[in-house]
């Protein structure tokens, strides 16, 4: 019904007129819908400097794409009553396309409400670091249908709200500090306590090592080839990889100077002849 009204509008409009009246119309129309597509543009844009720093970037964003669909909107609107079409029928028509579209589309509605959800909540924002199914990467943009993620190998990765709504999400850089878990062995012929105290020296070394929370030592356990040791640290969250690499590279030449022995697996063949 929709389609047969915008068509039967169109042909009234471009019939029975003189070129030269149908090119003015045509003129006038363009140029007052570029004037309401730039009004609404300058509006998404005073917007937005007005509300930075005083919502969240994901509302923001919400907004702003609401300003836009409200121009395109009334650019239809507009574009349907110069051309003669009756809107009353179109709306009074989009009740049943509306229910058509939405057991159509119910994966997007879903993903929608929950991008709601996301907006209401804020677990994370842009910029932050996040965990999804095995997906770790930065946020680049929060929408109402899908959250946009840069991997660290800058893969791009979308994931629908629906999904995280759903899923285990770890926001890796929500707060300003991080533990790193270092495990290893040590042989059982080793002396714990001048392990630990050469893993002390190590972290006391480190400049990017916190002092607050103090690093922990533990014994997991005993292992088939060696003691199980854990050794706890604590760094600022931009410093994650830079802690894990220099002290695993200090460890390493430590123990190697002082002579400790960190054990792995061996298998034994012995040859006999027959």
């Amino acid at each position: 019904m929709n389609t047969e009204v915008i068509t039967g509008g169109i042909r009234q409009f471009l019939s029975g007129t003189h070129p030269l009246d149908l090119a003015l119309k045509l003129s006038g129309m363009i140029l007052t819908v570029l004037f309401i597509l730039a009004v609404f543009h300058l509006l998404r844009i005073f917007l937005g400097k007005v509300l930075s720093g005083k919502i969240s970037e994901q509302r923001n964003y919400v907004i702003k794409k609401g300003v836009s669909y409200a121009g395109y909107t009334l650019v239809l609107l507009f574009l349907f009553h110069r051309m003669g079409i009756d809107t009353s029928a179109i709306l009074g028509a989009a009740g049943i396309v509306g229910i058509a579209i939405g057991f159509a589309a119910q994966t997007s509605v879903s993903s929608l409400i929950s991008g709601l959800f996301l907006l209401s909540e804020k677990p994370f924002a842009v910029g932050d670091t996040i965990k999804v199914e095995g997906i770790t990467g930065e946020v680049l943009s929060v929408d109402l249908l899908s959250v946009k993620l840069r991997t660290f190998d800058n893969l791009f990765v979308r994931i629908p709200n629906e999904t995280i709504i759903k899923s285990n999400l770890t926001t890796i850089t929500r707060f300003s500090i991080r533990r790193l878990d270092l495990a290893f062995s040590v042989a059982y012929r080793e002396d714990l306590d001048k392990v630990r105290d050469l893993l002390f020296r190590f972290a006391s070394e480190n400049p990017y090592c916190l002092e607050n929370p103090a690093p922990f030592f533990g014994i997991d356990g005993f292992g088939d080839s060696g003691i199980n040791l854990l050794f706890n640290l604590w760094c600022t969250k931009s410093n994650v990889w830079n802690l894990k690499n220099t002290m695993l590279a200090a460890i390493k030449k430590g123990f190697d100077e002082a002579g400790i022995e960190i054990p792995c697996q061996k298998i034994d063949i012995t040859l006999k002849d027959r």
